[in-house]
């Protein structure tokens, strides 16, 4: 199911009642009133903006976290939740279904080579060498997108995730399990979505 993108106010996100959602939004304004300098306070309240906008605006929304840090959304029922936050962004996922996001500011870095497969690697190289850094990036949410997405990202070596870059859109990631990816370019960032095409079994 293709995610729906937003970034204006919450009253004018448009849902169809199932998509996924990935609002990106400004770690400042009226969402951050009574918050500031508190950066998890902030988002804990645009995350829960979010759910109850989509869930019900008289929900009461209560988030929790995992043991390795990842947010849960331990009410309303059946609503799942990822956080990303750079450059005073932040990329907010909501699903009925598990879902993961990344950010990540665009720069000029030199790609880092040792944290892509030799596949990866090989495809980067073929590219013009100033397209390699967005595409280093790309490659780099898609890879913590799908690592937030099986929960514990800390003990996943990069390199072990394997990425096939589809189109500028789409793009799959393979470890542990299979997902989706859906990638966007704004003027400052790269944000990544990820879902499960084929979860890993549990044992």
């Amino acid at each position: 199911m293709t995610p729906i993108w937003h970034d204006g106010p919450l009253d004018a996100l448009v849902w169809d009642g199932q998509s996924p959602v990935a609002w990106s939004v400004a770690e400042t304004g009226p969402y951050a009133a009574g918050r500031q300098g508190d950066a998890r306070a902030i988002r804990r309240g645009l995350a829960s903006a979010l759910i109850r906008k989509l869930a019900d605006d008289s929900v009461d929304v209560r988030l929790t976290r995992s043991p390795a840090g990842a947010p849960i959304v331990s009410a309303p029922g059946g609503w799942h939740l990822s956080l990303s936050s750079r450059g005073a962004r932040a990329l907010i996922g909501v699903a009925r279904a598990p879902i993961a996001v990344d950010r990540e500011v665009i720069d000029d870095h030199a790609p880092l080579w040792d944290m892509l497969t030799p596949t990866e690697a090989d495809a980067l190289r073929r590219l013009p060498a100033l397209a390699r850094p967005q595409a280093w990036l790309r490659r780099w949410t898609i890879k913590e997108a799908h690592a937030k997405l099986i929960g514990e990202p800390r003990r996943i070596r990069p390199e072990a995730i394997e990425t096939i870059v589809t189109d500028p859109i789409h793009a799959t990631a393979t470890f542990e399990g299979t997902s989706r990816c859906w990638s966007r370019s704004t003027t400052d960032a790269i944000e990544t979505i990820a879902q499960w095409s084929q979860p890993w079994p549990e044992s």
